[in-house]
């Protein structure tokens, strides 16, 4: 490995914070020439916070950053010999390329600099236009490569989907210039699988030269970056490997990395809700707390995420709540130290019986939308944010009630299916080493105790059919006969099928909530409302 030492800056921006983003990344470049760095690395464009989605259109946005960009360059000369490679975003100053028709004015750029000048830009080549990345309708493509020295040592920048396509003969041409690092500036976003994925992409690109890999940190919106930064050596052997917390990675400093892939999920849940509050400048959650496994989990996100001091609990019982359902939720209340509040729904739901003649679906929903006007009167009157505790399966197959239990500011766990939701419980009991979330509400049957003795079985298929069902559905992309070939019965996949179909007007109109899988509801997957496909 040729003799350069190189960190790694995982950084936490705000989106358009360019006065505290760059103080951050100041604050970076000096802990790395305290420490004798010579190359430094942040992550995609770690100045102006990633996505920038259409605020990249506006002049004054990308000239802002553009500004800030030149008052670090000018405090590197505060560290002589330091090399920093940041990620921005750059005013395009050549003609788009004739197939593009969009609004772009800006390149998502790479800068090199140090002791006070730049020493070149690299604009990213490939535009991601897929899930939930819109780089190809917010930027304009680079087509030059850029090519720089440490002490001796050539590097070049790629950023972030550059690196994605495999044989490329882009690495194939750098390593014959005679470049020993390449230098990757991302912003990618956690999905289960992309830890693997993102060494695989990065070590089929290497071909045999030293990569530093370096992503952002922290959520924006309904995605969480999980650092998980590292740096291969010319054999491919990992030599520095990044935790998801923000901070400076180098040899010898690696991050406290979960090797428990619930852990791990675990871990994003709390960060998603944690910086969506964070930069949104919210402080406090309320969260209604059934006694079931949903609520529970959501309230351990948000006791993790923000501390118990600021999590409000409020049981809503109605005259189908049963005993353990209520002791359940206090049990979970006391365990996690939260303020717990309860508030009967019954003069409510009377008032309305006698104002209304309702179908028995009606007078099911009618109980959701009463606790949900609670919750929303607590959150407007004591300015906390109202989280909605619905699960993947359910959002998939329509199983909530909208202006009810799917009301909420924000959904923790809305891409996480029914059956992770149990493991997801059960590991952070074990975390904790105690029985946090009671061991009822993990173990009862789920019920939206809305009728005397509902069980969701008895309008859903069971659970583990339902989730194998809707990942083939859904990140398989696969049909409905497709499914069924997989040795699934006709009926119940057709039924589920039509369920995901018939709810895709109350996925529009959900919170959003933190991505984990491939595809995620929301700008991850876009289907028409009103279509006459018979499959979706």
């Amino acid at each position: 490995m040729p003799e350069i030492k190189v960190g790694l800056a995982q950084t936490n921006p705000v989106v358009g914070d360019y006065q505290n983003n760059a103080l951050d990344i100041l604050r970076l470049m000096g802990e790395a020439h305290a420490s004798g760095i010579q190359l430094l690395v942040f992550g995609e464009l770690a100045l102006n916070g990633y996505p920038l989605g259409d605020l990249s259109y506006r002049e004054d946005v990308i000239a802002s950053g553009e500004a800030k960009l030149e008052e670090i360059v000018r405090e590197s000369k505060n560290f002589p010999d330091l090399t920093v490679v940041l990620g921005h975003a750059s005013l395009a100053k050549g003609p788009k390329l004739s197939m593009q028709s969009s609004d772009a004015i800006a390149h998502n750029s790479a800068t090199v600099f140090r002791a006070g000048g730049v020493i070149g830009r690299y604009d990213k080549q490939r535009l991601p236009n897929y899930d939930v990345f819109d780089d190809w309708r917010n930027f304009v493509p680079g087509n030059q490569e850029l090519i720089f020295e440490v002490s001796g040592t050539k590097c070049a920048v790629a950023i972030c989907e550059d690196i994605w396509e495999r044989d490329s003969a882009r690495s194939s041409s750098l390593k014959a210039a005679g470049v020993d690092y390449l230098v990757v500036p991302n912003g990618s976003p956690y999905t289960r699988d992309k830890s693997k994925q993102r060494r695989e992409a990065a070590t089929s690109f290497a071909n045999g030269m030293n990569l530093a890999y370096v992503n952002l940190s922290g959520g924006q919106d309904e995605l969480v970056f999980d650092g998980d930064s590292f740096l291969l050596d010319a054999q491919g052997n990992e030599v520095i490997s990044a935790g998801i917390n923000p901070g400076l990675y180098q040899v010898g400093n690696a991050g406290n990395i979960s090797q428990d892939p619930y852990e791990k999920l675990f871990e994003v849940l709390v960060v998603g809700l944690r910086d969506y509050l964070n930069k949104t400048g919210q402080k406090k959650v309320v969260l209604g707390l059934s006694g079931g496994i949903d609520s529970a989990l959501c309230a351990a996100i948000a006791k993790e995420a923000v501390g118990s001091a600021n999590v409000t609990g409020v049981l809503l019982p109605s005259r189908y709540s049963s005993e353990h359902s209520i002791s359940d939720a206090e049990q979970l209340a006391k365990n996690l130290q939260i303020d717990c509040r309860t508030i009967p729904i019954e003069p409510a739901h009377r008032a309305f019986e006698s104002s209304l003649k309702l179908s028995d679906l009606a007078q099911e929903n009618i109980q959701a939308r009463i606790r949900a006007v609670i919750l929303m009167g607590i959150s407007n009157s004591e300015g906390h944010l109202l989280i909605s505790t619905g699960n993947k399966s359910e959002v998939a197959v329509g199983y909530s009630t909208m202006y009810g239990d799917a009301a909420g500011g924000f959904a923790p766990i809305k891409d996480v299916y029914k059956t992770d939701i149990w493991k997801l419980a059960e590991s952070y009991n074990k975390l904790n080493g105690s029985e946090v979330i009671p061991q009822s509400s993990i173990s009862k049957p789920p019920s939206a105790e809305l009728r005397p003795g509902q069980l969701d079985q008895d309008s859903l298929p069971d659970y583990q059919l339902l989730d194998s069902v809707l990942e083939l559905l859904i990140e398989g992309k696969r049909t409905v006969a497709q499914v069924v070939a997989a040795g699934f019965d006709s009926s119940i996949v057709n039924r589920i099928d039509k369920m995901v179909r018939a709810s895709e007007w109350k996925r529009s109109q959900g919170a959003i909530g933190t991505k984990t899988t491939e595809i995620a509801f929301g700008r991850g997957r876009r289907v028409p409302l009103t279509t006459r496909f018979g499959e979706l």
